[in-house]
C-alpha cells in the first residue's frame, strides 16, 4: 500500500519535472561542449600518446557520468549516492582536464606515472559502478520512509530559519573555542570527550547559508529581505576566525557545500533553472574574480605565515596574515616557489589553490610513486591500515577487546606520511600530513585486493547516504503549500555534508568505508539530532519571549 502511495506521488510530480529534465539535458550538453573544446586544445598543444590516453579515460568516465548518473530518474531514486559517484568522476577526470586546460597545461602535467594514475582511476570507477548497480538491484527501498527511525528522531524535521542561525553561532563558537581559545584541542589526536564533541560542532558554522535552500529540506518559508546583509556580516566573522585559525579550507569547504546544494536543487528541479540571466552572470563574474584574486591571495598569505601559527598569538597571526596579504610581491614569490620541484613528494599540479582542492591528480601520482618503491601488501602499511580502522572504536571497547590501537601514534600522521616513510622518506616526514590517495596506499597495503575492499565497502556507504533522504507520501505531498516539485525531501544533516559526500572519494585509503560505517555516519546523525533539538528548544524560547512580555504588560 505504501509503495503505491509513493508511486502516485511520483506520478503527480512527473508533470512538473519537464523543466528540470530540460535543465539536466542542457547541463549535459554544455558539459560535453566544454569537454570537446578542452580535448581539442589538449590535442593541438600537448599532443602525445600519454596525454591522448588520459583524454580517452576522461571521455569514458564522463560517458558513465552523463549516461548513468546524471539522469533525472537516478537523481530522484538514489540522489546522494549518485552525487558521490559524480563527485568522484568530476574530481578525478573532468575537473583536472578542464582546469589544466584553463591554466594552459597538459592534463598529465607533472605526473610521474600518468598511465598508472588513469588506469587505477578507471578501474576504481568500474568497481564503483558495479557496486552501485548491485546496490540498486538488491536494495528495494534505498530512501528512508516516514516510519523510519531516522524520521522519528527528527532527522527529517524541517528546522526553522532561527534554528539555522543558532546552529551557525554554535559552530562559530566551537571554532573559536577549539582553534583560538584552546588551540591544542584542534591538533590533538585524542583528548577529553567533551572537547572532541565541541570540535564536532564546527561544521555547523555554515548552517545559515542554507536558509535560501529550505525547499530541499522542507522549509518553504520565503527568506527575509534582511537575510543577505545578515549573511554578509556573518561571513566577515567567519573570515576573521578562519584567518586566526590559519586555514584556507575553513572558509572554503562550507561555501562549496552551498554551491553543491544549489546545483543539486537545480538538477532535481527544486529551483528555477533561470541561471543564465544578466544579473546572475554579473554575480558569477564577480565571484570568479574574487575567488581567483583576493581570496586566492589570502590563501597564499596564510601559507606564507603558516610556520608561525603555533608560536604567536591569534591576534598576531591575523595581523601577519593581513600584512602578507598586502605584500603582492611576497605572494608572487611564494607561488613561484611552490611551482618549483619539491623533491620526493611533489604535489604541484594546478596553480589555483582552490581548484586544486577538487582536482589535484598529483596526490594520486605521488602515492603511486611511493607505493612503487615498496612491495605490494607491505606489512607496515597493512598494520597501519588495520590500526587506523580499530582506532575509530571508542576507548572502552578497545580496552574490553584487549586491543592496543595506539590512537595517538596512528592518527598523528596521515596515510601519505606513513607511505612516504615506508618508502624511504625521512622520519621527520611523519606528522607533515601529506595527502595520500587510496590507489597508492591501497596497493601498498592490500595489493590489487584494494579494489574488492572498495567495491564491498561502498555498498553500505551508498545506502547510508541515501537514507538521509526521505520519500514524501501522497497525503503529505498534497497538503504542502506550495507543493514540492519532487516527492523526496533531504535531511539538513545530509545537505550540510554535501562537500564531504562529493569528495568522499578520492580518500587517503579504502579504509574510509570501514571508519565511516563504524563511527562516521552514526556520529554525524546523532550529533545533528542533538543540535537540532537543542536549537529547537532555544528557538522556541526566543520566539515566545516577545509574546510573554506583551502578556505581562
Amino acid at each position: 500500500m505504501m509503495s503505491k502511495e509513493y508511486s502516485s506521488a511520483e506520478n503527480m510530480t512527473r508533470g512538473k519535472n519537464g523543466a528540470d529534465n530540460a535543465f539536466i539535458f542542457n547541463v549535459v550538453r554544455w558539459s560535453w561542449m566544454a569537454l570537446a573544446m578542452a580535448c581539442t586544445f589538449q590535442c593541438l598543444l600537448f599532443i602525445s600518446i600519454t596525454n591522448i590516453t588520459a583524454i580517452i579515460s576522461i571521455v569514458f568516465a564522463w560517458i558513465v557520468a552523463t549516461k548513468v548518473f546524471m539522469r533525472p530518474g537516478m537523481l530522484r531514486s538514489h540522489p546522494l549516492s549518485a552525487f558521490l559517484i559524480i563527485g568522484f568522476i568530476a574530481t578525478q577526470f573532468y575537473f583536472p582536464l578542464l582546469f589544466t586546460t584553463l591554466e594552459g597545461k597538459p592534463v598529465i602535467f607533472n605526473l610521474e606515472f600518468p598511465y598508472q594514475v588513469f588506469f587505477h582511476s578507471t578501474a576504481s570507477l568500474l568497481v564503483l559502478v558495479i557496486s552501485h548497480t548491485l546496490y540498486r538491484i538488491l536494495i528495494n527501498q534505498p530512501l528512508s520512509t516516514p516510519s523510519s527511525w531516522l524520521n522519528k528522531i527528527g532527522i527529517f524535521s524541517p528546522p526553522v530559519d532561527l534554528q539555522l542561525w543558532l546552529m551557525g553561532f554554535v559552530g562559530l563558537g566551537a571554532t573559536v573555542y577549539v582553534y583560538l581559545l584552546s588551540p591544542n584541542i584542534g591538533w590533538e589526536v585524542s583528548g577529553a570527550a567533551s572537547d572532541k564533541a565541541i570540535q564536532g560542532l564546527i561544521p555547523f558554522s555554515y548552517a545559515p547559508y542554507f536558509i535560501p535552500f529550505g525547499a530541499l529540506y522542507g522549509n518553504f518559508k520565503t527568506p527575509s529581505k534582511r537575510l543577505v546583509p545578515l549573511l554578509l556580516i556573518f561571513t566577515v566573522l567567519l573570515f576573521i576566525v578562519s584567518i586566526g585559525r590559519n586555514s584556507r579550507g575553513a572558509f572554503m569547504l562550507g561555501f562549496t557545500s552551498v554551491g553543491f546544494t544549489y546545483a543539486l536543487g537545480l538538477l532535481l528541479g527544486v529551483f528555477k533553472p533561470q541561471i543564465f540571466t544578466v544579473k546572475n552572470l554579473i554575480i558569477a563574474a564577480i565571484a570568479f574574480l574574487v575567488v581567483t584574486g583576493p581570496i586566492a591571495d589570502l590563501g597564499t598569505a596564510m601559507v606564507i605565515i603558516r610556520g608561525q601559527r603555533n608560536k604567536i598569538s591569534n591576534a598576531e597571526l591575523i595581523d601577519l596574515t593581513l600584512q602578507a596579504f598586502g605584500d603582492k610581491q611576497a605572494i608572487k614569490a611564494r607561488r613561484l616557489e611552490d611551482n618549483q620541484e619539491q623533491g620526493d613528494w611533489d604535489e604541484r599540479y594546478l596553480d589555483n589553490i582552490f581548484t586544486a582542492r577538487f582536482s589535484n591528480l598529483k596526490f594520486n601520482d605521488a602515492s603511486i610513486a611511493q607505493a612503487n618503491k615498496i612491495s605490494d601488501q607491505n606489512d607496515g602499511m597493512l598494520q597501519y591500515s588495520i590500526k587506523y580502522v580499530l582506532g575509530t572504536l571508542p576507548g572502552p571497547i578497545l580496552t574490553a577487546l584487549n586491543v592496543d590501537a595506539d590512537k595517538d601514534a596512528v592518527y598523528a600522521v596521515s596515510f601519505g606520511d606513513y607511505l612516504y616513510a615506508e618508502a624511504g622518506g625521512p622520519v621527520e616526514a611523519l606528522g607533515g600530513f601529506r595527502t595520500g590517495h587510496f590507489s597508492g596506499t591501497g596497493m601498498a597495503s592490500f595489493g590489487w585486493w584494494y579494489l574488492l575492499f572498495l567495491g564491498v565497502g561502498m555498498f553500505p556507504v551508498y545506502w547510508l547516504f541515501d537514507k538521509l533522504v526521505v520519500k514524501v507520501s501522497l497525503r503529505d505531498l498534497q497538503s504542502m503549500i506550495p507543493a514540492p516539485k519532487i516527492a523526496i525531501r533531504f535531511s539538513l544533516c545530509g545537505i550540510l555534508a554535501l562537500t564531504s559526500i562529493f569528495q568522499f572519494l578520492p580518500s587517503e585509503s579504502v579504509t574510509i568505508t570501514a571508519t565511516f560505517l563504524i563511527r562516521g555516519w552514526i556520529q554525524m546523525v546523532l550529533l545533528y539530532a542533538v543540535i537540532f533539538y537543542v536549537t529547537k528548544i532555544l528557538a522556541g524560547i526566543f520566539q515566545n519571549k516577545p509574546k510573554r512580555v506583551r502578556a505581562i504588560r
